[in-house]
């Protein structure tokens, strides 16, 4: 997530103003200030969920959405915002993440932030209108450096997620400005097993600031089988305005320089993009007061 600057520019979609410019969730602290814009915020975002259907190219059928967070969040060095990342999956496998999250102050407009993390292109649509289209993959897995081979059961495999992802350090950069570290989360926002995709366990991790996730790191037991299966890593952005950067151990092993405003808020065609909103718009409204079945 990125600072409270406001948007420039406004693109209609249908009757919206579009502003361009898993388990066990992690829950920001609550206090009788915040609670019910924590509350306000959740019914929001997964109403706003409900509208986004996605589609991987070649896939007439959509991506299916869970309806419960993986991760809620706020980050107060920037102010009072709440959001709520949310995963787009197939067999469970999270094919998109996105990050949902409503400011309160200093600020008050709404964002939608998506990653890709298919390894196909893909196409997503709101409330029925075409607004986002990519034309390469999300990410690209890589095997994870001196990582032991996967273990014969599920137990132990997931016991090695969990020790592999310690290995990882990540941080952000702004132009002309200092490094900083971002914090990995100790637990998975979302565990999952995908055979059929040759996916034996996996699981979506996320680096924050407060429990604001700045990055994401994917780490998979990749194979047919146990025998045959190996380790292997793909690392996201979830922030624009700065390089980000991961290590592991003490050698970096993936990058990705800023990405500029009109890439992110305008063109809606990379694999990283997002959506700002000034108002909430009125059938956002209208799902809130009667929520869809």
């Amino acid at each position: 997530m990125n600072g409270g600057w406001l948007p420039v520019a406004v693109l209609a979609v249908g009757s919206l103003v579009v502003v361009q410019t898993g388990r066990g969730a992690e829950k920001p602290a609550e206090t009788p200030a915040n609670r019910e814009n924590i509350k306000a915020a959740l019914k929001l975002t997964q109403a706003a969920t409900a509208e986004y259907e996605i589609r991987v190219a070649g896939d007439d059928k959509p991506l299916e959405l869970r309806r419960e967070p993986v991760l809620r969040w706020s980050n107060p060095v920037q102010g009072e915002v709440h959001g709520n990342v949310f995963v787009w999956t197939r067999d469970g496998r999270p094919l998109v993440v996105g990050s949902l999250f409503k400011w309160f102050s200093p600020f008050t407009h709404m964002s939608h932030e998506f990653q890709s993390l298919a390894e196909k292109p893909l196409r997503a649509t709101f409330h029925g209108a075409p607004v986002w289209k990519t034309s390469k993959a999300g990410l690209r897995f890589v095997d994870v450096p001196g990582a032991a081979a996967p273990a014969a059961s599920e137990a132990q495999r997931l016991l090695q997620l969990k020790r592999l992802a310690k290995d990882f350090t990540g941080s952000k950069k702004k132009p002309r400005g200092s490094e900083t570290q971002v914090r990995l989360l100790p637990q998975p926002i979302h565990r999952y097993a995908a055979p059929t995709q040759g996916v034996l366990n996996g699981a979506l991790f996320a680096f924050v600031e407060g429990t604001d996730p700045e990055m994401f790191l994917l780490i998979e037991a990749r194979g047919k089988s146990a025998s045959s299966a190996r380790w292997q890593f793909a690392a996201t952005r979830m922030v624009h305005i700065e390089e980000v950067r991961l290590r592991h151990r003490d050698k970096q092993v993936w990058s990705e320089e800023s990405k500029t405003m009109r890439e992110v808020l305008v063109e809606h065609e990379g694999v990283y993009t997002i959506f700002r909103f000034k108002e909430i718009p009125d059938f956002l409204k209208e799902t809130l007061a009667k929520p869809k079945p």
